[in-house]
């Protein structure tokens, strides 16, 4: 019984498996903002609609000049795309019959692009699931022969964070053999920004670093992302990607998520009071926890056996989580769960304690 590759969609997944959908679902497997996106893109949203009937800025302006004076980095540093899958595929395709690292468990999209592109992936396995340690003897080892390493900091699924030095000493090591990096910050925002790399753009030729703004504004629909690296590789994804590929309203509503700081730092602080919560909850049903600094954590069950027979009675009662089967090094025996509403969470943890007899 093959389960779908991504969180989302839940309505797709009972019809599936035949599972007749409960009156009320709460979709736990995805990453998305719990409480939306700004209001402010709420009120303005009448005045978007002059947009529809006209081309948008071919290099998504104003949007990336803001962006650029926000992040400290050169307008000439930075490209937008149609959500960072765009440009993870498109960045993909510089590698074609060259070598790639992957360190999993981690993002499958990676993968994926990278084969659809005829690259060649090393794989790696973090050698401690719950805070994401790199093998980094094993990477260091394998970047000889590699174009680029692939990490994603925090990490999905387990929402763990590499710290800065790690990153730079990977950094250094790959200047030194020619390999690149690419770090995913999809999920960087989620903190206090203090371990991001893109301060290190400037001294290191061999960085890029993916963002995602679907995330942390709440606007997966709209699709939005960047990609902040040396000039050389911005200009490489220029002449591939497409003409107006970024929506009139994307960088529309891209402008004023980035002006309503307020909104996101709110965020910060009721997804952290909801994730204690949760995480003391777990730890009261002996689940092992992801050190996670994101919106999401995984955890797994007492009896690890169990965790199919557990995913499966949550759907049958309204509850989607993230199962981990094609995320290597986690063999389906973790479940991820977003940080949800706190009347989400309370149905997870009634499901749960009902799971248990209690």
């Amino acid at each position: 019984m093959q389960l779908p590759p991504h969180g989302a969609n839940y309505k797709t997944l009972y019809q599936r498996f035949q599972i007749p959908i409960p009156e009320k679902v709460y979709d736990l497997s995805e990453n998305v903002n719990a409480f939306g996106f700004p209001q402010k893109v709420k009120e303005a949203w009448s005045q978007f609609i002059h947009h529809i009937s006209t081309y948008p800025h071919p290099e998504a302006e104003p949007l990336r000049t803001m962006l650029a004076k926000k992040l400290n980095v050169q307008r000439e540093n930075l490209i937008i795309g149609n959500g960072a899958a765009e440009l993870l595929t498109f960045f993909a395709g510089r590698f074609t019959n060259q070598q790639v690292i992957i360190v999993h468990p981690t993002f499958s999209e990676y993968k994926s692009t990278l084969e659809v592109q005829g690259a060649k992936i090393i794989e790696h396995v973090a050698q401690e699931i719950t805070t994401y340690k790199l093998p980094m003897n094993q990477i260091k080892k394998s970047m000889h022969d590699a174009s680029c390493l692939y990490l994603c900091n925090p990490n999905n699924p387990t929402g763990s964070l590499i710290s800065k030095d790690i990153i730079e000493e990977l950094l250094i090591y790959g200047r030194e053999v020619g390999c690149e990096l690419l770090v995913d910050e999809a999920f960087m925002d989620w903190t206090d920004e203090s371990e991001s790399v893109i301060s290190l753009i400037k001294q290191y030729s061999n960085l890029s670093v993916m963002r995602s703004m679907t995330k942390m504004y709440g606007i997966a629909g709209i699709r939005l992302g960047y990609l902040v690296s040396s000039e050389n590789v911005i200009n490489q994804l220029r002449e591939k990607l497409p003409h107006w590929h970024v929506n009139a309203l994307a960088i529309e509503i891209g402008r004023l998520c980035l002006e309503d700081d307020k909104f996101r730092k709110e965020s910060i602080e009721n997804h952290q009071s909801l994730k204690r919560n949760l995480e003391n909850y777990l730890h009261k049903q002996q689940c092992i926890i992801t050190k996670s600094v994101a919106n999401f954590l995984c955890f797994q069950l007492k009896e690890s056996e169990k965790t199919r027979d557990f995913y499966f009675y949550c759907l049958r009662n309204g509850v989607v989580l993230r199962h981990t089967e094609n995320f290597v090094g986690m063999d389906g025996k973790w479940l991820r769960i977003g940080i949800k509403s706190e009347k989400a969470i309370e149905k997870f943890q009634q499901v749960m304690d009902e799971w248990y007899g209690k």
